[in-house]
């Protein structure tokens, strides 16, 4: 059973999905080019959603196509403001282009990378786990 907000972001190709599958518990999927022209508002979405009652934000980037600096940066000020509240914060990064950006920064170190939404969904507090 999922509970859907329906609340989404769109700027040209790039856009943000939102579902909360339980209490607490927040999926964004990000969708396009996730650059220095979207960052902003990433960041304000990112920060809307947590200051909102999130305490576990999975961030699924299985539909960005690429991501710069700026994406980046947005992203770790989100996982940052989530775990200073005691949240926890896990990224989807499937695809391997992706992901290769996050090992050549580093922040594969910083980050929770999942291979996939269940996964990321699985380890995450009981209230967030099963369907």
């Amino acid at each position: 059973m999922h509970e859907s907000s329906g609340t989404s972001v769109a700027i040209g190709e790039f856009r943000i999905e939102e579902e909360r599958p339980r209490k607490g518990t927040v999926v964004l999927a990000i969708h396009g080019e996730t650059d220095l022209h979207v960052a902003t508002e990433l960041r304000d979405y990112l920060t809307a959603t947590i200051d909102g009652g999130a305490s576990f934000l999975v961030v699924d980037l299985s539909g960005v196509t690429f991501i710069d600096s700026m994406g980046l940066g947005a992203l770790l000020g989100g996982m940052k403001r989530l775990r200073s509240s005691g949240g926890q914060f896990r990224l989807v990064v499937p695809r391997g282009e992706i992901r290769r950006i996050f090992e050549l920064t580093l922040l594969d170190r910083v980050f929770v990378l999942d291979p996939t939404r269940e996964d990321a969904l699985a380890s995450g507090p009981p209230s967030a786990r099963g369907a």
